[in-house]
């Protein structure tokens, strides 16, 4: 039987893979069916999850992944942007061809599932790819402690908010595959203040695209 700190684990995987958009109700009773545990510790992944502000409570127990608001997009993405831009520098010194090739590899899987919602086909896949994209750099900054500090960020506000772009028209994402190509190529040329000049423009970008986005609904 799997801990509450498990069962919190996989459930913010799922919010940071797109299984769970924003908006989305968590039913205590489905989860522990499915985890095959009482709702206790259920109950306290989800509190975890709370104050991680990936979902929100209500005073009946209902559980909903968050909708953040403008203010907490705007405020995480900006810490985020310079963090990242930070791993994109350090990761310079780091990064080896396998690095670069793997990095390219994720680029075109996010690139083809983002796009092939154009053709009508549901599904988040690309959130995944995107992850996989970001945590690769971070990864080779070779910095532990930025990493975690990274990690936190995306557990929360941030993947919230990339859950809830999902339901953006994927030709809005199009500029972010271009900034994507951007940082690899600055990652490629060892180039650390391209790096972090290309990465922090790509976290900045997709947070006002994220925020016209949601005023516009």
């Amino acid at each position: 039987m799997r801990s509450s700190t498990e069962i919190a684990d996989e459930i913010l995987r799922r919010i940071q893979s797109g299984r769970y958009l924003a908006g989305d109700p968590l039913s205590q009773y489905e989860l522990a069916d499915e985890f095959k545990t009482s709702r206790t510790p259920i109950r306290e992944a989800l509190r975890f999850l709370e104050a991680r502000r990936a979902i929100e409570l209500t005073s009946t127990g209902r559980a909903i992944v968050t909708v953040p608001s403008a203010k907490a997009v705007r405020e995480a993405f900006q810490i985020r942007a310079e963090l990242e831009g930070l791993a994109a520098k350090l990761a310079v010194d780091w990064v080896e061809d396998a690095d670069l090739a793997l990095l390219a590899q994720h680029q075109t899987d996010y690139a083809r599932t983002l796009r092939s919602r154009v053709r009508g086909a549901e599904g988040v896949e690309w959130l995944q790819h995107n992850r996989d994209f970001h945590d690769l750099i971070t990864v080779a900054s070779h910095n532990d402690r930025l990493r975690e500090l990274i990690t936190e960020l995306q557990g929360g506000t941030t993947s919230s908010a990339l859950s809830f772009a999902s339901k953006m028209p994927p030709r809005l994402m199009e500029e972010n595959i271009q900034q994507h190509e951007d940082i690899i190529q600055a990652l490629a040329a060892r180039n650390g203040a391209a790096a972090r000049e290309a990465m922090v423009e790509h976290v900045s970008r997709t947070m006002h695209l994220v925020l016209d986005w949601m005023s516009a609904r």
